[in-house]
């Protein structure tokens, strides 16, 4: 683990990176394989966690079916575009990289206004076009769209709704970001992956962190107390915080669930999706 993420153990509890990265691997081929699917479209940020999605999709699937794609805009970091390069080409992954900006501007003459990256408006069009591009090879691919949001952002909310929280599954959806970087250095990841400030890169100097308002480790320690039911006084007093900074990460929490869940439907009739009409994910044999 980097010096940078030791300090967590005190508060949450070390990963079993072996364990866990062979149970995400099941996951992917298990549902690539419900789904008689040909493989797995990954978007590629350069950061962390598309790498070790990606690094978990070649091991299980192999790199044939796996399928990169960096979707840049006029905020990439060309840092980001040379990892990722990099890293596909020692993993014999295709990379597919695609400049989306002039999508994004003709987006803006359409509804006659400017681009302002700095708002969360235009923020949140970006991933929605990218993902666009991913369901579109796809579909043309027979492919499912492999998504690397994890768990501490996930429940936070810091994430765009149908953009890159739309995918088809989440294989470290359940893996809090300190936890990422853990699996990050067992798989044996590029150390530029691993020491690298987490942003979302959709403006000019943007990190993860900042825009949170505390680090990861903080917020993950904050986290698993909620997850182990501890009352927000609990969680102060054992991580030596302030109780406002417990009440805040509950709060994103809350205001965040309509990202986490399937559009509400009011109930009419016997039974209705998404409420008590569901069926598994095997086809039925008599159908």
């Amino acid at each position: 683990m980097s010096k940078k993420y030791q300090s967590i153990s005190k508060e949450i509890s070390p990963l079993n990176s072996e364990h866990t990265s062979r149970i995400i691997q099941d996951f992917i081929e298990t549902r690539v394989s419900e789904a008689k699917a040909t493989g797995v479209v990954i978007g590629v940020s350069g950061g962390i966690d598309s790498a070790v999605v990606l690094t978990l999709a070649v091991r299980v699937l192999g790199h044939e079916k796996v399928n990169a794609f960096f979707l840049r805009n006029k905020n990439s970091s060309p840092d980001d575009i040379q990892d990722i390069q990099g890293y596909c080409d020692s993993l014999r992954v295709k990379l597919s990289n695609i400049n989306i900006q002039d999508v994004i501007d003709q987006f803006a003459v359409s509804i006659d206004e400017l681009e302002d990256s700095n708002t969360l408006e235009w923020m949140n069009i970006k991933p929605r076009i990218l993902q666009t591009y991913l369901y579109y090879f796809a579909n043309k691919n027979n492919c499912l769209v492999c998504g690397g949001g994890n768990k501490s952002e996930l429940m936070i909310g810091y994430f765009t709704k149908y953009g890159d929280g739309g995918v088809d599954l989440l294989p470290i959806g359940d893996v809090y970001k300190t936890h990422v970087f853990q699996l990050a250095e067992f798989l044996d990841l590029p150390k530029s992956f691993i020491n690298k400030s987490p942003s979302a890169g959709l403006k000019a100097g943007q990190t993860d962190e900042a825009e949170i308002g505390m680090s990861y480790s903080k917020l993950d320690s904050i986290l698993f107390g909620i997850e182990l039911f501890q009352s927000v006084q609990e969680i102060a007093d054992h991580l030596k915080i302030p109780v406002q900074m417990v009440k805040r990460v509950r709060s994103m929490i809350y205001k965040s669930e309509h990202k986490r869940r399937a559009p509400l439907i009011i109930k009419l009739g016997v039974r209705t999706p998404t409420i008590d009409w569901r069926v598994p994910l095997l086809e039925p044999s008599d159908f």
